[in-house]
């Protein structure tokens, strides 16, 4: 592997580790609105889908969506940079 092969590596899971707790945060706030939605600590599949619909919609989460896509995009971006290495 050359260098420039292992700093966009290195760079690819950073980016990938900030993918994943960016993901969880999000997903961990959905599952705190469907329970408190639902007032139980198991909210049903009901519950679920309306906190995703939330998740995709509301205000709230527009800048976690727009950095979840970012993310995404930058990660796509270096796996096509390093397969044509």
């Amino acid at each position: 592997m050359t260098l420039i092969s292992l700093t966009l590596l290195t760079i690819q899971s950073v980016v990938f580790l900030a993918w994943i707790a960016l993901a969880f945060r999000w997903l961990f706030a959905l599952r705190a609105d469907a329970v408190a939605e639902s007032g139980t600590a198991l909210p049903g599949p009901r519950w679920a889908i309306r906190a995703f619909r939330g998740g995709l919609v509301a205000k709230c989460y527009a800048r976690d969506r727009l950095w979840l896509g970012i993310l995404t995009l930058i990660l796509l971006g270096l796996s096509l940079i390093l397969s044509l290495l």
